[in-house]
């Protein structure tokens, strides 16, 4: 399994690690502390079996934008919000908080929420309405 190979990175020498960058990258190693072999190894290694990163993420964390025409459509349940895909931003308590709306509800921190509401809950750590707190819908 990759799991025990990534684990045996840490008991390897210098050297076995640069024979090891040699087999997974088409490139010669130049570094030569184990510091940072493991790391790189360990992504490549689990790259190769489980797949890498997909681009949609791959762009979210680049920070491009996306592409209107690979945006599935609005659920009319979130009839009144910002469209899918739109990067809502708000700062309470002198933090900057970041939510991103799906088409299946608000992803925060990595995590997916079925309504803006429990975006700001997680946040306040109070019962509060999602687009009051977020800025639109409602009087304010």
């Amino acid at each position: 399994m990759v799991e025990e190979k990534v684990l045996q990175l840490n008991d390897m020498s210098v050297g076995e690690l640069q024979n090891l960058w040699r087999q997974y990258f088409d490139s010669e190693p130049i570094w030569k502390t184990k510091r940072y072999y493991i790391p790189r190894l360990a992504y490549r290694m689990q790259e190769l079996v489980y797949g890498g990163v997909p681009e949609n993420v791959r762009n979210l964390l680049l920070g491009k934008k996306i592409k209107q025409e690979n945006i599935p459509p609005q659920e009319t349940s979130n009839k009144g919000c910002p469209k899918v895909g739109t990067r809502l931003v708000r700062t309470y308590r002198n933090k900057e908080y970041s939510v991103i709306v799906t088409s299946g509800g608000y992803q925060f921190e990595g995590k997916y929420y079925k309504s803006l509401s429990a975006v700001a809950y997680q946040i306040t750590g109070k019962k509060v309405s999602g687009r009051f707190f977020f800025g639109f819908g409602g009087k304010q």
